[in-house]
């Protein structure tokens, strides 16, 4: 299955000849072709390529979703779907059965998150959605709640308007804004049944893949039904996105997961995403136009990495620190509370600290300082899980406010003391907070000053001589650490425009051991054994110069 061996889709350039686009897909390391179910294709291609199939469009205007003002979502552009209908659902389960019928490898289904991305009056008004709310807030309210004509109180708030408004400013608008959300992940979970009830009948494999418009809760939970995701990606000059890289492992699991680059960027900035992406286990691919070769090498190297089982969606990552990205939190902030995630993970990774990200405190093992950013809707079951976790002696730093709030968006007393930034005592465990990052709507770069407060909290809370990675040398390193029963490896990226040279790299004695020999893989080629120095409380070595991506693998 395509998906299993690697997972950068590509499409066909407009005119090209579907044996031409193959050769360069070949040339650019870029695999399976997706292609629509209509579109001509040799057969031998048919078996390797994925059909693509609208889920977010409507497929007549009579079809499309409403906005709150009676016209078709997304008039006058594509027509958007409704997530609830089930000529819809109708509509996707035919296309997929031609798809299998056909001979094709799986269905990508395309944007099927697309009537979100009209906001909250701009979809969900049409018949069916509001026939299912109304059935929703039944099940809320009790029986005895009396149906409401949800479609004129909208109307009515938005007359009554003197501006711009979301779902705080509406009549159970929080109860409408979960209910769209949830419908996402109904349909997907009701699209991927088909598609496998399908497979079944057919008696052979068939992968289900999505491509989402957005990032979000939304398309995070729904993604869980899928064999892969694509998701897009905006390159931010403030940013080193390793952190969104991290969060798109984290909800994909070990699963296969891409992103999509969007807007024009240099080639230095796609190849330094690209690696990055890759130490994280994810693909990162381009809009046709910028499926060149110039990333097969990295793409190459990476796919033997994972041949000889140093893939990191195949290992356990080293986790010191483990940064909380709370889907309640983010869906009622608006996308605030993921944001600043990614700003916190950024500034971990400047530090070298091993942080990748979690989705419920539980699965960060009990050792890890579980990290929380701009929490300031955290759901009052989060907050009395985290306290239940540091009372049994784990720790928690908290950037910015931590705000509790009940299942109605209310503020909520928290269980949790008043966050101090000098350590506060919960039991046996312990959690301390210090000043928010700036924020990434400021675009503002991360600096020394900024990190030096948070270096030296990190500093106390893991503990002196127990960093698991740093580094010396001019060149600025990306490390990322993962293990298996036999093995650590330590993902090396070069962050700067020229190679990394003369760097030391230092790992902690209680990962490594005094090990004395470890192997250096780059992308350029170079394979080589290098000797690893007892150095304090790590093992330490001089780097070859390299650019772009490597591995130093220890023991296995």
């Amino acid at each position: 299955m395509a998906a299993q061996t690697a997972f950068a889709p590509y499409r066909l350039p407009p005119g090209a000849l579907p044996e031409e686009a193959l050769r360069l897909a070949l040339r650019a390391g870029v695999e399976p072709l997706v292609v629509c179910l209509d579109e001509p294709l040799p057969t031998a291609m048919v078996g390797a390529a994925l059909a693509g199939i609208p889920a977010g469009r409507a497929g007549a205007p009579e079809e499309a979703c409403r906005a709150a003002d009676g016209t078709p979502s997304g008039a006058p552009g594509p027509l958007r779907a409704c997530l609830v209908s089930r000529r819809q659902r109708a509509r996707i389960e035919h296309a997929v059965s031609n798809a299998l019928a056909a001979g094709f490898a799986g269905v990508c289904l395309d944007e099927p998150d697309a009537p979100l991305a009209q906001g909250v009056l701009g979809s969900g008004f049409c018949p069916d959605c509001q026939r299912d709310f109304s059935r929703e807030l039944t099940r809320e309210y009790g029986d005895h709640f009396m149906p409401v004509d949800y479609l004129a109180l909208a109307r009515a708030a938005l007359a009554r308007a003197s501006g711009a408004i979301g779902f705080a400013h509406l009549p159970f608008g929080r109860d409408f804004w979960r209910f769209r959300m949830s419908s996402l992940d109904r349909a997907v979970a009701g699209y991927a049944r088909a598609a496998r009830d399908c497979a079944r009948a057919g008696d052979r494999p068939f992968e289900v893949t999505a491509q989402y418009g957005a990032m979000g809760p939304a398309q995070f939970a729904s993604a869980r039904h899928l064999d892969a995701a694509i998701f897009p990606l905006r390159a931010e000059p403030h940013s080193s996105s390793a952190a969104t890289f991290r969060l798109l492992r984290a909800a994909m699991g070990r699963r296969p997961c891409a992103a999509v680059l969007k807007g024009p960027v240099t080639l230095a900035t796609a190849q330094r995403l690209a690696a990055l992406a890759a130490a994280c286990g994810v693909e990162l691919i381009g809009e046709p136009a910028d499926a060149a070769s110039s990333l097969a090498s990295l793409r190459r190297f990476a796919r033997l990495i994972a041949s000889r089982r140093h893939a990191p969606r195949s290992c356990e990552p080293v986790i010191e620190c483990a940064l909380l990205y709370s889907a309640e939190a983010d869906m009622w902030s608006g996308g605030d509370h993921r944001e600043q995630v990614e700003r916190a993970g950024d500034a971990l990774a400047a530090l070298q600290v091993q942080a990748p990200v979690v989705m419920r405190a539980a699965d960060a093992p009990t050792s890890a300082i579980l990290v929380l950013a701009g929490a300031t809707g955290l759901p009052l079951s989060e907050a009395l899980e985290l306290r239940r976790r540091i009372e049994g002696g784990g720790s928690a730093l908290v950037l910015g406010d931590l705000v509790t709030v009940d299942e109605t968006w209310r503020e909520a007393a928290s269980p949790l003391p008043p966050v101090k930034p000098a350590t506060s005592k919960v039991g046996k465990g312990a959690i301390v907070g210090i000043k928010a990052l700036a924020s990434t709507r400021a675009g503002a770069h991360l600096e020394a000053a900024q990190l030096e407060p948070l270096g030296r909290t990190l500093g106390i809370l893991i503990g002196r001589g127990r960093r698991a990675v740093s580094t010396a040398g001019r060149a600025p390193i990306f490390v990322t650490l993962y293990r298996n029963d036999t093995r650590l490896d330590a993902h090396l990226i070069s962050l700067g425009p020229e190679p990394a040279q003369g760097t030391t790299l230092f790992i902690g004695l209680h990962l490594a051991g005094l090990v004395r020999r470890a192997r250096f893989q780059s992308e350029s080629g170079a394979d080589e054994t290098i000797v690893m120095n007892p150095s304090g409380s790590s093992i330490s070595t001089v780097l070859p110069a390299f650019q772009g991506y490597a591995v130093l693998s220890i023991g296995g």
